[in-house]
C-alpha cells in the first residue's frame, strides 16, 4: 500500500471509531444500564473481518538478495521474533517498513549474510516465518 491509501485507511477507520464512541455515550446519557453492545458489531460486514485477518507471506529471491512481504494478525512480540527467525534463516535486512495499524505489515529488503550461506528456497522462508507468525499448519 502506498502512503495516501493508508492515510485514508486510517481517516476511515478514526472516524468509525469517533461514530462508534458518540453512540455509546449517547447510550449512558439515556441512562441505559446495560450497553448493549451488539450493535457496534452489527455494522462490521463478515467480508471485512476476514480481509483483515487473512495472512498474507511472500518471498522472492534473487541471487544474495531477498524481497519478504508480511501482512498478519498481530500479536505481542511478533516484530522481535520476526526479526530473530530472518537473523536465524541468515538474513541480513538492509531495508524495513513497518506498519502495526490494524494487523502486522512488514516488508523487507534482505541480504544473504555471506557467512552463513544457507541454501533455502523461497518456500522453506515463508513457511518458517508462517509458523513464526503463529500459524499452525503450511502457508499457501
Amino acid at each position: 500500500m502506498d502512503r495516501i491509501s493508508i492515510l485514508g485507511d486510517t481517516i476511515d477507520y478514526t472516524k468509525e471509531l469517533l461514530e462508534r464512541i458518540k453512540s455509546l455515550q449517547q447510550e449512558i446519557e439515556a441512562g441505559s444500564n446495560e450497553l448493549n453492545m451488539a450493535h457496534i458489531f452489527n455494522e462490521v460486514k463478515p467480508n471485512e473481518i476476514l480481509v483483515r485477518k487473512t495472512p498474507k507471506f511472500e518471498v522472492e529471491r534473487r541471487n544474495v538478495d531477498t524481497r519478504i512481504e508480511i501482512c498478519c494478525s498481530g500479536k505481542q512480540g511478533l516484530l522481535l521474533s520476526t526479526l530473530t527467525t530472518l537473523e536465524a534463516l541468515g538474513l541480513e535486512i538492509e531495508q524495513c517498513v513497518i506498519s502495526c495499524f490494524n494487523d502486522f505489515a512488514m516488508q523487507a529488503s534482505c541480504s544473504e549474510d555471506l557467512k552463513q550461506r544457507t541454501l533455502l528456497s523461497c518456500e522453506d522462508i515463508k513457511q518458517t516465518l508462517f509458523r513464526n507468525a503463529g500459524y499452525a499448519g503450511r502457508c499457501l
